[in-house]
């Protein structure tokens, strides 16, 4: 029985390739009649993967800060030069679906903020973003949990909910969501989450395809098509337990780094999701949610999640009995 048939791509953050393409085959592969598609997994946007200590580029794109005559700091992201004539056009696709989806999405207060192109000499044109100052979420997190009480971890699950309700909204499915595209911008005295990274996204009706789905452990293995918002519901799922709890499923703080992300806990943590297992829920706050996410799969898209958690905001802990498929 066919799943899918899905290209990784592994690359460092600094843009440095580990093993260019693995297939999963599939097999009904070559079979008359059988279609098979293939889409590439994850950004690759985490940072410092290869170990330079400098190392602040992504797959697709470096990014530099940019210093207001108003005293705002703002981000540039510009397309990196170089590479095969496949991951250059990827880099362009990219960059242009970001441009058009940004534009659609406006402005909006869980949305990183679009201030148009940018150029710079010797460079093609990049996009001018809103500046996140404490980083990304995962970082944020393996750096700070402690730190980070219950009433600011259930704002910020209903923030990166409502954040890909609005996302839904415009038709648009983000399609490489995790804890590292999501920012965290502190403005006043409590740190607000930001989402970012919409070149890998799609939008039907403008006819855009960034071609991605999302890494482990935030791609639902149950899943054979991309194109529905249900692939986001489930990385929303996980990105809340992640939240909630601190760490990745099935793996303590801090998040899996190198090499390990992509291969042994990746396989481990698909294998699990594969067979209907997910870390016990119980005493979780937003469980129930989070089941309904990743374990039953009930919600269509985000803004059925955000009124889930709004029902559950002073959520009561689910017991063990009242989750059936999940493992510890």
């Amino acid at each position: 029985m066919c799943k899918r048939t899905i290209t990784f791509t592994r690359f460092y953050g600094c843009g440095d390739i580990d093993k260019e393409e693995v297939l999963e085959e599939c097999a009904d592969r070559g079979k008359p009649g059988h279609i098979t598609t293939e889409y590439v997994a994850g950004s690759g946007k985490s940072t410092l993967k290869c170990g330079k200590p400098d190392c602040k580029k992504g797959r697709t794109a470096i990014v530099y800060r940019v210093k207001g005559g108003n005293g705002c700091t703002k981000v540039c992201k510009m397309p990196r030069g170089g590479g095969s004539k496949r991951l250059l056009a990827e880099i362009d696709n990219a960059f242009m679906v970001e441009k058009k989806l940004l534009q659609r999405l406006g402005d909006h207060p869980r949305i990183v903020q679009y201030y148009g192109s940018y150029s710079i000499e010797g460079m093609k044109d990049g996009l001018l973003l809103g500046e996140a100052n404490c980083g990304d979420l995962q970082s944020y997190i393996d750096k700070d949990d402690s730190e980070i009480d219950d009433a600011m971890r259930r704002k910020w699950s209903l923030q990166i909910a409502e954040a890909v309700a609005y996302v839904h909204e415009k038709g648009i499915i983000h399609s490489n969501l995790s804890t590292t595209n999501v920012l965290v911008h502190k403005a006043a005295k409590n740190p607000d989450l930001i989402l970012a990274d919409f070149g890998g996204s799609r939008c039907r009706e403008l006819g855009l395809d960034g071609n991605l789905i999302p890494d482990e452990p935030f791609c639902d293995p149950h899943l054979t098509t991309f194109d529905s918002p249900r692939v986001d519901t489930f990385s929303v799922g996980v990105i809340i337990y992640i939240i909630m709890t601190g760490h990745y499923p099935f793996h303590q703080r801090p998040a899996p780094q190198n090499l390990e992300r992509f291969t042994s806990y990746g396989d481990h943590v698909r294998m699990m999701f594969d067979h209907g297992k997910f870390p016990n829920l119980s005493g979780v706050p937003f469980g129930d949610v989070i089941a309904g996410c990743c374990c039953e799969r009930r919600f269509e898209d985000a803004n059925e999640v955000l009124a889930a958690l709004k029902v559950c905001k002073f959520y009561s802990p689910v017991v063990a009995s009242q989750q059936p498929s999940l493992s510890t």
